[in-house]
Parts: C-alpha cells; structure tokens; sequence
C-alpha cells in the first residue's frame, strides 16, 4: 500500500524539529501507515489506494454489449482486448490509438458519463468504441469476462494534495493520542493497541467526502 505522507513532513505538523532515533522515526511512519490504510478504508480504495500504479496491469470485465464500458479509475490506458465470442478461449487485441483523440485507434478512453463524456481530464472511467473502427460494441456476456483492460490503475499520478493532508492530519491526531496514552516519551509501546482506538478524526472525513474521494461500495467495477 501506499503511504501518503512523509516522517518529515509528519514532525513538522506535531512541532519536532530535534533529532530522533531511527526506532522514533520507524514509529512515526508507522502511524502515517495506519493512517493511510483508514483513508483507504473509509474511502473504499483498499484496492488501488489513491496514487495509480507506476506498472500497467491487466484486469478482466464482463461486457454488456454497449458501445461504452464502465472501468474503474486509471491514468492512463495501454492496451484493450475482447473475445470474439463469450465461448471464444482466447482475446483478439484491439487496435491502440496513438494518443487518446488520435482516431486511428478501436478505443477511446475517457471519463464522466458515457452520454456527456470528457477526454481531457484524469482519471478515465469509461473506454468508448472509437467511431472509425471496424468494432461498434464491447462483447455482452452475463456473468463471464470478455473484455481485458491492461492500465495504470489508481485515480492520480501523484498523491493528491488534499489527500496528503488528511493523512498527516489524522496521523498528527493519532500521534497526539499515542503521547496521551505513553506520556512525553517517543519510546517503545505497543502502538497497535490505540492505532485505531476511535476512527478517522471528523475534520479529515469532512476532507474525504468534500473531495469526493469516497468511492460507493459497489460503484467501481
């Protein structure tokens, strides 16, 4: 998983500018990394998190016979491939564009909906039938994979700011529980025991959903 804030950048929010040992900074980044798996969790994204993959990868979709495909969020789209049948055992690799309006590709790629969409903002959500190829739908199937996307998945290159700052956040809070429960020393403790003692502070959740972070349960694919 991905850790979204730095101890540097953690010390400067609690007011530490003394220098600590390496056992005092390991607790530091394990609190941001406690911290960064509740933003996960609060927001659904316990599978890609909120920074996209530096490797494309492959994933798998049922199709429903449309023009368009709903996709989870990614950065950016390598390859697409669907069956030539729900019983064919292979994928025929459809035609890449050279770059995403080329119109010299089988697929676009794109976001928002499929109705109005947009093809100049991150992340993409929807892959569309390019209108000059040979292709005019994605393959129907009920319950069987017909269609491999191979992308970056995740919703942004970097982290996002907004999101950096509530993890710092709710690791300063936790930190400041930490003191309240160990006294002033930054020593040893079993820190597993109050990590999660009461949840994600309700400013940062406020953060989350005025960002639209939150992603609904069963809305991406």
């Amino acid at each position: 998983m991905t850790v979204y804030g730095t101890v540097s950048e953690l010390k400067i929010r609690i007011q530490i500018d003394s220098v600590m040992t390496a056992a005092q900074d390991a607790m530091l980044l394990e609190i941001l990394t406690a911290a960064s798996k509740s933003l996960d969790q609060f927001c659904n994204r316990e599978r890609d998190g909120f920074q996209a993959l530096t490797v494309a990868t492959a994933r798998h979709f049922v199709g429903k016979g449309e023009a368009w495909l709903r996709i989870p969020e990614c950065v950016e789209v390598t390859s697409v491939a669907v069956k030539a049948s729900v019983t064919a055992t292979t994928y025929t690799a459809w035609s890449t564009p050279t770059t995403a309006m080329a119109g010299d590709g089988d697929w676009i790629p794109a976001a928002g909906s499929h109705l109005y969409p947009t093809y100049d903002r991150l992340p993409y959500t929807l892959l569309l039938v390019d209108v000059n190829s040979e292709y005019s739908y994605f393959l129907g199937s009920n319950a069987t994979p017909v269609i491999t996307v191979t992308a970056k998945w995740g919703p942004s290159v970097a982290i996002p700011t907004d999101i950096r700052e509530a993890c710092l956040m709710q690791s300063a809070k936790m930190y400041k529980r930490f003191q309240a429960s160990a006294g002033r020393s930054t020593g040893s403790i079993d820190f597993a025991k109050i990590s999660y003692q009461r949840g994600l502070d309700q400013l940062v959740k406020q953060v989350l959903i005025d960002g639209g972070w939150v992603v609904p349960l069963y809305g991406n694919p």
